[in-house]
Parts: structure tokens; sequence; C-alpha cells
């Protein structure tokens, strides 16, 4: 026979009342557990004691909205299926064009393109600066420090003979001087020449034969001198100075 134990209204009342408060202390623990949690998630991290962070990569490719690749970077640039030129590998950033070619390309120079062609450049691999291109991917100017010790600037036309103005530095010969010329490929030098080294400068007007018709030179005495010819006296003028 079983003893049952008789509980006053008193003490079970005191009971639920620990019982409400005990619930109550597990809820603000559980709400201070969270807070903590969201102020941690959302406090900026202190980098001040920690190194920068570093990304290393051979080379990145990045696309248009329609996924055409559009910019390559690398050393050397990544390979692409959406680029038109495929002999180039240098060492740079290229951006490419809507239809693949290059539209302009900045660090190591690539080989000169023109017309779907490739050429070689003096000090090809150690060439470095910016290389603007047509809708087709020919070159039509730049700005480079090439690897033989020559700085320059050119702008190109579209046909032969495509070269059409350029400044040049070149520091073996110590010159620097600026040219323009014609656009008859048949032409044997430039048009317009000006020029300065350690002790002169000399501007010259030539004929598309090659020979100067008007010159103007000033020496390293300062003194101006002026000298106009004609094709015949331009010749016999150049024929004499080879003697």
């Amino acid at each position: 026979m079983s003893e049952q134990t008789d509980v006053r209204v008193e003490d079970w009342n005191r009971l639920q009342r620990e019982v409400a408060r005990l619930r109550l202390l597990v809820i603000i623990a559980l709400l201070a557990v969270i807070a903590l949690a969201a102020v941690s998630l959302l406090r900026k991290p202190d980098t001040s004691t920690r190194p920068d962070t570093i990304l290393r990569a051979r080379g990145l490719v990045i696309t248009d909205a329609q996924g055409h690749d559009r910019i390559l970077l690398g050393a050397p640039v990544p390979a692409s299926k959406d680029r038109t030129r495929k002999d180039d590998a240098s060492d740079g950033i290229i951006f490419l064009g809507k239809t693949g070619a290059d539209r302009l390309a900045l660090g190591q120079l690539p080989t000169l393109h023109i017309d779907g062609k490739t050429y070689k450049r003096r000090g090809d691999d150690d060439n470095y600066g910016m290389t603007l291109y047509d809708t087709k991917g020919s070159e039509r100017g730049g700005m480079a420090y090439m690897g033989t010790g020559r700085v320059g600037l050119a702008l190109d036309r579209a046909t032969p003979p495509y070269e059409a103005i350029g400044l040049m530095i070149d520091d073996m010969e110590n010159f620097a001087g600026m040219y323009i010329n014609y656009g008859d490929p048949k032409a044997k030098d430039s048009a317009i020449e000006l020029g300065t080294d350690a002790n002169s400068v000399h501007l010259q007007l030539k004929g598309k034969d090659g020979l100067p018709r008007a010159k103007l030179n000033v020496d390293g005495t300062n003194r101006p001198a002026w000298q106009f010819d004609d094709r015949e006296s331009a010749a016999k003028a150049a024929q004499d100075q080879k003697h």
C-alpha cells in the first residue's frame, strides 16, 4: 500500500514561480548569445595588425555580358578562343574588341601586326609601352621604350607606308627629333625631319626621292644657315657628300 504525500497550495504556487523565473533567465541568456554573435559578424575586421592580402595568379580573363573574352591579363597573357590573333603571348594586358581583334595592349609590346601579318621589331623581347590597334587588329600607333635604348611615340596610317608621324629620343646617338612621312609608299625618305643632338639642330624638307629641298641648320657656333635646292642641285650635293 503506497503512501500519498499531500502538497500544499502555497508550495505548488512557489514552485511554478521558480520555474517561470528559470525560463525567463534561459530566454535572456539565449538572446544575449545571439546579440554577441551578430555584433561579431557585423564588426569590420581590424587589418591594422595583419599584413595586406596578396593575390597571386598566372593569368586573368575578363568577359563581357555575353561571355566573350574582352580583357586578357597575364605573364604571358592567357590564350583565348575569342581572340583573333593567336601568335602572341606577351606579358601584359590585352583589350579585345567585339570581333576579337586586339584594340589596346599595355606592357610588353606584342610583335608588329598589320593586315594579319606579323613583323619583327628591334629589341622584340625588351620593348615595353602601349600599342593602339584599329578595328581589324592592325597596329595604328603607340608609345614605348625599346630595348635598344630608344623611347618613341608613333602614329600610323591604315595603308602603306603605314608609319606617318614619329617622335624619338635615341640614347646611343644622343638624338631627339621628329619626322613626318609621305603617304606614298614609293617615297624614299621622310617628308619633314626635325632633330637635335648635343650641339646642333636641323630642319629638312625632302622630296620623294629622299633628297633635301630646303634645310635650316644651326651648328655648334649658333650660326643659322638656310639652303634651298632643286632636284638636280640636291642630287649633286648628295653625290659630293659621298666623295
